[in-house]
């Protein structure tokens, strides 16, 4: 935990807050499920893809509107 917090503290300027944090985590999470779609769509039969690329969206989705939500304004 000590070696992500110091990774982390190098990767972010500043301090440490945790909707700073919560939104490194958000988009990281976001670019896995793309990641995901964009390797199911290469490699998978038509059935499979249509269902995993729409549970995959949804996610997506999900992922999308939590960032926005958390970087509103306080």
């Amino acid at each position: 935990m000590t070696m992500l917090h110091l990774h982390l503290s190098v990767v972010m300027s500043g301090s440490l807050e945790s909707r700073s944090l919560t939104l490194l985590a958000l988009g990281t999470m976001m670019a896995l499920v793309l990641a995901a779609i964009r390797q199911l769509v290469r490699r998978a039969r038509i059935i499979v893809m249509i269902s995993g690329t729409s549970v995959l969206l949804v996610f997506l989705i999900v992922l999308a509107l939590a960032y926005l939500i958390t970087l509103r304004p306080v």
